[in-house]
């Protein structure tokens, strides 16, 4: 007999114990959107690749005084009075360039296509269209004219960066990382390009690259709190766990933190037992926010099994008093304060929250199923019964409750009253561990009554 009940009743706490105590959050750091800055055209002109016709001195003089002091516009009105097919690759490139600059985009998109067709490998103006296009957002063909440039020999740092962020925006992460690296070599200290890469790493996976890229970056700039929030993402990415709450620790000494990577630092502290910190930052973040439920849920679990049911208690009376608070959370929160001082043996006080949480919602099936097992231990086996047999109304507590009543027909030697229960459970639930077993020894107590009986 006293097997059978074992058995039985590990199976039943198995199942009443796991709706409210388990905890399945995932554990994430929150980083801030990437922000990519466009770079501002770039105003100077250049000779680069193409030379003015001499007849062209002249007006380039008078053109480049206009420029010093920035009278684009008079400019523009200048080169306005000249027929294309007048002016010069390079000084048409300049007309271009100063409609690019007094935004006449239209104007300079015109232009600058009409100096690739008599000069198509004039890599300035390749750059030049491939920003207007990026400006204009016609992603595809500023990565079209920025690749040509690079294909042409550009070595600038701007265009190899910029062609970068069009590969992660258009072709995804990988295609983007040589293009953010020959950047990044060529402007080693550029924020843009390092963020860039490291963006692109990220998202290509590539966590080990990232975190050597991260820890370069942050023995230049320690105190750049982003930079060890994204430390601590890729070290819980990579199941790191001690090393990302490290992690979170030297961001918070930096500052304040979003409510998500808060928790997460809660969380880690909770799983590696360090309570006291743990505590520390759950106070803070009721303090702070508006805590949801299942977060609250999350700290209860995590200290109830730690046994330090003071600050589960404290918790607990700090949410429950919240004018916002839900009659359905209040349940839940009152089924955990009853789960407390059931395991404190506070036999009145258990009864009063089990109440409590089935006053403030009938319907949950939890408490149904905790405070019946609850009073089935205490040996109150009638009001058990009645509140297992509403369990059995909820799929998700039909089975433990089922079991539930087989142990008090067992604990008050009903044996073929058990009998015949478990056997609608193996035929409902015929994979339920151990059941099989269970039916044949009950059913060698029934043979053995009825022989006694004879």
């Amino acid at each position: 007999m006293k097997h059978i009940i074992t058995i039985i009743l590990a199976l039943t706490f198995s199942l009443f114990h796991e709706p409210v105590f388990a905890t399945k959050t995932q554990l994430t750091v929150e980083l801030d959107p990437v922000r990519f800055v466009i770079p501002a055209f770039n105003e100077v002109y250049s000779e680069r690749e193409s030379t003015l016709a001499p007849e062209e001195y002249e007006l380039a003089e008078e053109l480049k005084a206009l420029l010093a002091n920035k009278d684009f516009q008079a400019v523009s009105n200048k080169l306005d009075t000249y027929y294309d097919i007048e002016l010069s690759p390079a000084l048409l490139a300049l007309k271009a360039q100063v409609y690019f600059t007094i935004k006449a985009y239209d104007k300079a998109e015109a232009t600058y296509l009409s100096v690739l067709k008599r000069k198509p490998q004039f890599v300035r103006v390749h750059e030049d269209l491939g920003q207007l296009y990026l400006i204009t957002q016609q992603l595809n063909k500023a990565q079209k004219h920025f690749s040509t440039a690079l294909s042409l020999g550009s070595s600038s740092a701007l265009i190899h960066g910029q062609l970068g962020y069009l590969n992660l925006q258009l072709d995804g992460a990988f295609s983007a990382i040589y293009a953010y690296q020959k950047a990044l070599t060529l402007e080693p200290k550029n924020p843009d390009w390092q963020q860039g890469l490291l963006t692109a790493l990220l998202e290509s996976k590539m966590f080990p690259s990232a975190h050597a890229l991260l820890n370069e970056l942050i023995k230049k700039h320690p105190k750049q709190q982003s930079f060890w929030l994204t430390k601590a993402a890729i070290e819980l990415e990579t199941k790191d766990f001690d090393s990302a709450l490290t992690s979170l620790e030297y961001s918070l000494l930096l500052g304040d933190v979003s409510q998500q990577n808060l928790q997460t630092a809660v969380q880690l502290h909770l799983r590696t037992q360090s309570f006291q910190r743990a505590i520390t930052l759950i106070d803070k973040n009721i303090k702070e926010n508006d805590v949801p439920i299942d977060v609250i849920k999350e700290y209860l679990y995590w200290l109830n099994r730690a046994k330090l049911f003071s600050e589960s208690e404290r918790i607990l009376s700090r949410y429950l008093i919240k004018t916002n608070t839900s009659d359905v959370d209040k349940s839940v929160l009152s089924l955990y304060r009853a789960a407390i001082y059931a395991q404190k043996n506070q036999v009145d006080k258990a009864i009063k929250y089990f109440n409590d949480a089935l006053d403030f919602d009938n319907n949950n099936a939890s408490a149904l199923i905790q405070y019946a097992h609850f009073l089935m231990t205490i040996k109150q086996f009638v009001d058990a019964e009645s509140l297992y047999l509403r369990a059995q109304a909820f799929e998700s507590t039909n089975l433990a409750a089922m079991l539930g009543r087989a142990q008090i027909y067992i604990n008050t030697n009903d044996i073929k009253s058990a009998h015949l229960l478990l056997i609608d459970v193996s035929q409902k639930y015929p994979d339920t561990p151990g059941i099989k077993a269970q039916i044949e020894i009950i059913e060698s107590l029934v043979r053995a009554n009825n022989k006694t009986q004879l």
